[in-house]
C-alpha cells in the first residue's frame, strides 16, 4: 500500500501531559487527616414502652387522624383529650411527676 499516509499525531502529546508537574509533598498528611477524622456520634438511648389495650386504641385512632387530616372530625371529648396528652407524655419520656 504505497499510497497510505498516516495522520499526523502532532499535538496529541498535549492530551497526555501531566496536569500537576510538581509532586505534592503533603498528600499523605491530607489523606490521613481525611481518613482519621473522628465524628462525634450522638448516643442512642433505647427504651421499652408498655401500652395498655386502651392506649393502643388511642394510638391507632391518632395514626388514622394523622394519616387522613382532611376528613371532617369532631373535637375529641375532654377525657379522651387528656388521655391523648398523657400518652404523648409517656411516649416522649417527659417526667410530669
Amino acid at each position: 500500500m504505497p499510497t497510505f499516509k498516516r495522520a499526523s499525531l502532532a499535538g496529541s502529546e498535549e492530551l497526555f501531559r501531566p496536569t500537576r508537574p510538581q509532586v505534592v509533598t503533603d498528600t499523605d498528611d491530607v489523606t490521613r487527616d481525611a481518613v482519621d477524622r473522628h465524628e462525634k456520634v450522638k448516643e442512642v438511648v433505647l427504651r421499652t414502652l408498655h401500652f395498655t389495650p386502651e392506649e393502643i386504641e388511642l394510638l391507632l385512632e391518632a395514626v388514622q387522624t394523622a394519616k387522613y387530616p382532611d376528613r371532617p372530625r369532631s373535637k375529641p371529648a375532654l377525657d379522651k383529650f387528656d388521655s391523648l396528652d398523657a400518652l404523648r407524655i409517656k411516649i416522649q419520656g417527659d417526667t410530669a411527676d
